[in-house]
């Protein structure tokens, strides 16, 4: 199942996934004309604002879900699975999916149909399983009856890559609004080790993965996707990536260390650079980049120290 952006050409099967509940509808409505009136228009207005969400079977290409929003009244405002096996993992993803686009500090609501059948009931236990509770009946378009949901705020920490903000990302992923392009100040804790032909090193403190030596490389030319950038310019990066981690095996002692490429937070191509060693916290393990604190530096004079051989093994003068 791949979970995605809906798109123009997606309008055919997202209407049709909807037709597959006119048999329950129907019960519901004795108006069908008047429950999809205007709905042609409200796809566009959704896939053009990125607000709708459909879920696709790889194999088949077959839409088995879709799922709208609207950031402006923190509300889902459609959601439809296909009936079959998968119904209720398809309800759990897109659900999943959809409430990490809106404002969970905020109350979220839905209304959804009334359950006279397994996929109405089907539905509504999934957004229950989310923090929903029915609050009271309504009535939808055409006269359908209804259940009103809210799920209430909630404190949880949410990161900052498109997982949970897709508009910031395609914001930031233009050249006059990234910030990597535009000198903006860097998060506090880091210092410049190098400006090079194809790239700029960062050290950074308390450094993520508490590994001391943690740093990372940006690509001078702005791209977002890696398999986007120009052959040449992708062997410079990467050979003054090579030379970075050759100086910052040296200056660490690391027994390895590990690359990483994400750009799903800043969607400007860059690399980290992770020195991992016989003690660290990840054996056997991928790097939780989240963890930080306490510092692997004993001091600040320590990851001073540590940015001036990075300096001095690349020989960068002052």
């Amino acid at each position: 199942m791949l979970i995605r952006w809906a798109a123009e050409d997606d309008k055919a099967q997202w209407l049709a996934l909807s037709r597959e509940y006119d048999k329950y509808i129907g019960k519901l409505s004795s108006d069908l004309a008047q429950w999809y009136e205007g709905f042609d228009e409200y796809m566009d207005s959704k896939i053009r604002k990125n607000n709708a969400l459909i879920a696709i079977d790889r194999m088949s290409g077959r839409c088995i879900g879709a799922a709208a929003f609207s950031k402006t009244n923190n509300r889902i405002t459609f959601f439809a699975v296909s009936e079959g096996d998968e119904s209720s993992e398809t309800a759990d993803r897109l659900l999943t999916t959809a409430l990490r686009q809106l404002d969970t500090a905020k109350d979220i609501g839905v209304m959804l149909p009334v359950g006279i059948c397994d996929v109405f009931l089907l539905i509504i236990a999934a957004f229950i399983k989310h923090g929903f509770a029915i609050t009271g009946d309504a009535v939808m378009e055409g006269g359908v009856k209804a259940h009103k949901l809210i799920r209430h705020s909630v404190n949880e920490k949410r990161g900052g890559s498109f997982h949970f903000d897709y508009d910031n990302y395609l914001l930031m992923s233009k050249k006059d609004n990234c910030p990597a392009c535009n000198g903006l100040p860097m998060p506090e804790g880091h210092i410049d080790i190098a400006e090079m032909k194809y790239s700029f090193s960062t050290a950074e403190y308390p450094g993520q993965g508490r590994l001391f030596g943690k740093m990372h490389m940006l690509a001078k030319m702005h791209v977002v996707d890696f398999e986007e950038m120009p052959p040449d310019e992708m062997a410079g990066f990467m050979r003054e990536v090579q030379t970075t981690a050759r100086a910052l095996h040296k200056v660490t002692g690391a027994v390895k260390i590990n690359f990483e490429i994400h750009a799903n937070s800043g969607p400007h191509i860059h690399i980290h650079l992770f020195p991992r060693y016989l003690d660290d916290d990840f054996p056997s393990a991928p790097i939780d980049y989240r963890i930080a604190e306490p510092a692997p530096y004993k001091n600040m004079e320590e990851y001073l120290w540590f940015v001036k051989r990075m300096k001095d093994e690349l020989n960068i003068s002052p």
